[in-house]
Parts: structure tokens; sequence; C-alpha cells
């Protein structure tokens, strides 16, 4: 039973936004990441998954709900409404509310938090610029390979670029904000992505990295592709963010790291019956649903192929070029059997004490 109200985030005005952030009224019911590459300003952020377990604000007020879109706004609306507290869910969400800022002229644009975004838009679009496409190309690839660009030209120099992967959007606006560029400008329709980016001085690069405290470290358990291939986009794009990067692979996630040119080692035991039943390298990993005796693997694969997305070992490939550190977890290798000649020779062997240390200057810690 509804128990709430709906409203369009779009019916409301900025000041009438900015009284409810003001007044602790405001709440924003997406992910953390989400809501860490924008937001509207002073909105409180209690992720929907965890709203059964955290919400401890005072009944006596209203709240304003809101999401990407308005899905989970709704949902959490019933459940805090459920739970006694006045609630109103604002439909459209944070979509809405970014459409309807960039159709507004930039002058009017008086959140603080955008202050930088608006500085960059009335920058002006220089004529000669480097032209980028790469229509296509899936994620992480357009933000790698753009960083990559960046890395090339001079302080103050722009690059156009065209993605045909609608998710680049949202993509490129946290990627500039991590690592100290331009957005001068951002056009968006049903086929294609268009932003013009101009490379940022090394004063505005040096404190984005410093505010972010430059790193990600990511644990990599599982032995399964499509769970192994997600570690390695989340680690490719967050290097492409200028984040110092390490992978700690540990038990079955070991087999990713498995040359395909392995020399022949000898096994006895155990060790020879793990060697028989563990996956030869990453191309021989598992699904973790649908695998269906490898043709799920391999319907993945040729998908992944006509949408133009790096396999596993191309991933890994990249990895190493952006000097993202791989560690193999000795004491894994030992339990399995699996020797260091087995491994990629980029990778480097170490223990729980090697990724603790990386957690030390880490602001990210995934475990996969």
């Amino acid at each position: 039973m509804v128990r709430f109200k709906t409203v369009q985030i779009t019916d409301l005005t900025d000041e009438d936004l900015q009284a409810m952030g003001a007044q602790d009224q405001l709440i924003d019911v997406r992910e953390a990441d989400e809501y860490e590459a924008g937001h509207i300003e002073d909105a409180l952020n209690y992720p929907l998954s965890t709203l059964n377990t955290k919400f401890p604000l005072d009944q006596g007020k209203t709240y304003y709900i809101y999401c990407q879109k308005g899905g989970r706004s709704q949902q959490a609306s019933q459940m805090l409404s459920d739970s006694g507290f006045d609630v109103i869910n604002l439909n459209g969400g944070y979509e809405a509310y970014l459409s309807q800022q960039e159709a507004q002229p930039q002058h009017q644009t008086t959140s603080k938090q955008e202050q930088t975004e608006v500085t960059a838009s009335e920058k002006t679009i220089k004529p000669e610029r480097k032209q980028l496409n790469y229509s296509g190309l899936q994620c992480p690839g357009p933000i790698v390979n753009l960083s990559q660009t960046i890395k090339q030209i001079q302080p103050g120099e722009q690059v156009e670029v065209i993605v045909t992967d609608l998710g680049f959007a949202s993509d490129i606006q946290s990627w500039a904000k991590q690592t100290g560029h331009h957005l001068i400008d951002l056009k968006t329709d049903d086929s294609k992505v268009t932003a013009i980016i101009e490379k940022g001085e090394a004063s505005d690069q040096a404190m984005s990295v410093h505010e972010s405290n430059n790193g990600t470290t990511i644990v990599l358990f599982s032995g399964e592709l499509d769970k192994a291939l997600a570690a390695l986009i989340i680690a490719n794009g967050a290097r492409a963010a200028g984040r110092e990067v390490s992978i700690f692979f540990t038990f079955w996630g070991l087999n990713a790291l498995k040359r395909t040119d392995a020399p022949k080692v000898q096994k006895k035991g155990l060790e020879k019956l793990f060697d028989f039943m563990l996956p030869k390298g990453p191309e021989s990993m598992p699904l973790s649903k649908m695998n269906m005796f490898g043709l799920g693997r391999f319907m993945m694969k040729l998908l992944m192929k006509q949408k133009n997305v790096d396999s596993l070992p191309a991933l890994i490939d990249k990895a190493i070029e952006n000097d993202i550190k791989l560690i193999a977890c000795t004491m894994s290798m030992d339990v399995m059997g699996i020797k260091r000649e087995e491994l990629r020779d980029d990778v480097q062997i170490g223990g729980v004490g090697t990724y603790i240390g990386d957690t030390e200057h880490a602001k990210h810690n995934l475990f996969i």
C-alpha cells in the first residue's frame, strides 16, 4: 500500500532543493559511487541497500527522496513510509535534475559543488583540438584510451571524443573531477556521446590526486570469468582516473594469471590432482552462472567479441601497460600447487602484508 506522495523533481526550483538540503531533508538513495560522481548539493546519502539497517533521522521531519531515475526512490519511499517516516518521492531523479540544469543558462547554476564545472564550461571550445572516435568501444576502453591520449598533450590543449557507449556521459564527468582535467562540452543523443576535454594544469591534477587518496585495491578471490572481468574493468578504469591500483590474486583468482605458454612443470600427488582440475589459464575460466559445461563461456566470449569488449587476457595486458600492480598470493600458490614459472613474468609475488600495505593509501578496497 502506497503511503507517500510523489512529486516530479523538475517541478521544484533550485531554491526549493537548496532549502531541503540545508535542513537535512534531501535524501539520495543511490549507491556511494554514484553519489560521489555527482549529487544535488547538501543531499544526504543513504543507499537503498542500507535503509533497512540505517536511517537514524528525525521522524518529525518530511524527507524528499531521489535516485537516478525514480525507481529506487519509490522503493525507498515505501520502506521509510512503512517505518513511520513522512516522505515524498522525487520522480525523475538525478537525471531529470541534470537535464533541467543543462537547459538553464550557465550563470543560474548556484551549486557550490558545481562551481568547478561552471568554470570549465565558461572556457571556450578551441577550433584546433585532437579528434578521437571510440565508436563501438565498450567500457573501460574509451576512458583508458582517452587517459593515454591526455598524457601526450600539453595543459590547455583540448580533445574531442565520440563514444557510442552511452554510459560514457556519466563516466567522463566523474573522470574529469578525479583527474583535474576540464570537461568543456558534453552532448548526448540516442546513439552517441560527444565530449570535449581540456587538459588541466599540473596543480589541478595534483590537487585531485591528493583529495582522492589516490588508491584502489582489489582482492580477486574468484576463479570465474565474469567476476575476473569485472575486477579488471574496475582496475583499468580506476587507473585511467589517475589512481594507484593493485590487485591481489588469491586462491581461485590465481588462474587469471596463468601463462598459456607455461613450461611443463613436474607435479606429484595432490599438486598433480589440483593441476588437472584447475583451469589452464584465463581463457579456460568458467562463468559463475549459465556455464553449461563451457557453452555459456563460449557464448559470452562470442558476444564480447561482437560488442568489441576486451577479453580477460587483453584487460590484464592493459593493466600491466598502465602500471597496475598484480600480486600473486604466495600462500595460495603453495596450497594449490601453482609454481612461479606457470604465472606471467610481469606478476609480483607477495603475501597479505603486501596487500595490507597498499590499503593504507587506498580509498576503495574491493573483494571479488
